[in-house]
């Protein structure tokens, strides 16, 4: 049977560079000492002085643009240091592409998942080493190769499926597998849970340990505090591009770790506003599509109904099925206490329902345009007079957005593809605050967000309920959702199994619904 240990011999690199790459258990094994990048005269990282030790695992917080996409991508070969110096093993080392820095074993598991959709799980593991013979690709000995270490590491997924046909979460466990594969001895995680369930969550925690019992190095990024006290042996902090400190996890908090970041307390992140609810916008009576059935529920003016379950629960599949995204087979949908007929998106945006889908990147955005254009995209036709554009409303329009979300930006003109992820959600959500929408549907709003913006969003929601609108709330991430929620449904396998008033269940209990035991 073919482990993880048998193939990433295949991956063990150039063993030129490997010669003297050799430090004993809790030594440094990779320093930056002054390293900084410069994009003209920004500085995206100041001069920084940081110690990775081996066998830690080593965390790594701060806001977006703090600086840690910059950190990961020097440390990847990705783009070159502006000054300062990189020592691997206690000697210099140039880092100045991406294939040295995997042949050195230093990897990365990105939160953007960059494979390649159309290829099998196992093409997209052996990618750019592939089995072969005779000048052929050997595809089944690949998906026998791959399916054995799928199974070593305790990720429940067929190496023979499209990974166009796996969930968000499950491709992001197959990034992590393709990386295991390579013979690591350094390897950063950027915000590995932000779309994996509770079950897969913790596949990767087991993984994680076992690679750290077997002396490698994690750097493990991400803005759910829980997570870096129940791994981390140390936590780092950026804030604003320069490194304010390193702590070992025994001696600080969570308190201390935010006030760090962003300077403010950890009381000024969740924040609910207490909002009368007014009439009923919208009703689902034993709604039916794809993936869901037999669900009914309101949502009032003022109100946020949170929708909670495992990836895969039915929770975004409803959302989709109510948008008109996807066809519905059956109940009845009631606005303003009317029935209405929603079978395309144009007939949601028409009501006054606008979708903040899962993925911002794939569905919620264009990438290739500027920023302004994606704000006004759902409204050009307020903007226009006859076949001609308002530049200057169009402007107004943008910059307001812009001022108000606080989105971080020189320039309307900026393209989306180059804003870090909280501001990206940030436009999204402006776009549609453009529109004028009474029926928000936010599919996990602050996944890969860091905690400041997450408060920023949460206070926007407070000033949506305010003006009369209501909001569906969907998150995998509980603590979310059930501080939030005026009402919450838990789904499972399809359906809705459970709901609550604010507060009136306990964790433990929405957990026990989620997962049916």
């Amino acid at each position: 049977m073919t482990t993880l240990h048998d193939v990433s011999h295949r991956h063990d690199g150039d063993p030129a560079l490997r010669e003297t790459d050799h430090v004993a258990p809790g030594s440094p094994i990779l320093e930056l000492v002054g390293l900084q990048k410069k994009y003209g005269g920004v500085e995206a990282l100041k001069p920084a002085n940081l110690t990775f030790l081996a066998g830690e695992i080593h965390a790594i917080v701060g806001e977006n643009g703090a600086g840690k996409s910059t950190l990961i991508k020097l440390l990847t070969g990705v783009i070159p240091r502006t000054a300062g110096e990189i020592r691997w093993c206690g000697k210099p080392v140039a880092l100045a592409t991406p294939n040295e820095a995997i042949q050195r074993g230093i990897n990365a598991v990105h939160q953007e998942v960059v494979l390649c959709p159309h290829l099998t799980v196992a093409a997209n593991m052996f990618l750019g080493d592939e089995m072969e013979s005779g000048g052929l690709m050997r595809q089944r000995a690949m998906t026998k190769a791959a399916q054995n270490v799928l199974d070593d590491l305790g990720f429940n997924l067929p190496a023979g499926e499209t990974l166009a046909n796996l969930t968000i979460g499950q491709q992001q466990l197959v990034a992590t597998a393709r990386a295991a594969m390579r013979g690591i001895r350094f390897l950063i995680f950027d915000e590995p849970t932000a779309y994996l369930t509770r079950q897969e969550s913790a596949q990767l925690f087991r993984l994680i340990r076992r690679l750290q019992l077997e002396g490698v190095t994690i750097v493990y990024i991400s803005h759910r505090m829980e997570e870096v006290f129940e791994l981390a042996d140390r936590v780092s902090v950026l804030r604003d591009g320069t490194h304010v400190g390193t702590r070992n996890i025994g001696e600080t908090d969570d308190a201390e770790l935010i006030a760090l970041m962003i300077n403010r307390s950890i009381e000024q992140i969740y924040h609910k506003e207490q909002i009368a609810l007014g009439a009923t916008i919208l009703e689902t009576r034993n709604l039916s599509g794809p993936g869901f059935s037999d669900v009914s529920l309101q949502v009032r003016s003022g109100e946020i109904v949170g929708l909670y379950g495992l990836i895969g629960a039915g929770r975004s599949e409803f959302a989709l099925g109510l948008y008109g995204r996807q066809p519905l087979s059956g109940g009845e949908v009631f606005w303003d206490g009317k029935k209405v007929v929603i079978d395309t998106e144009r007939k949601a945006m028409d009501l006054g329902i606008a979708l903040a889908p899962e993925s911002r990147r794939d569905q919620g955005l264009c990438l290739n345009l500027p920023i302004g254009l994606n704000i006004n995209l759902p409204v050009f036709g307020r903007l226009s007079h006859g076949l001609t554009i308002s530049r200057r409303q169009e402007a107004s329009n943008a910059d307001r957005q812009i001022a108000d979300l606080r989105i971080k930006t020189p320039h309307r003109s900026v393209l989306a593809s180059a804003m870090s992820g909280g501001n990206q959600q940030k436009i999204v959500i402006g776009k549609w605050l453009s529109h004028g929408a009474r029926l928000f549907i936010f599919d996990e709003p602050t996944v890969g967000v860091d905690v400041g913006t997450k408060a920023e969003i949460y206070r926007l929601f407070g000033k949506l309920l305010r003006e009369g609108a209501g909001i569906i709330l969907i998150s995998s991430y509980l603590p979310e959702v059930y501080e939030l929620s005026d009402r919450l449904h838990v789904f499972r396998q399809g359906r809705l199994v459970a709901s609550h008033d604010y507060r009136a269940a306990s964790h433990e209990d929405v957990l026990t619904e989620a997962i049916g035991v």
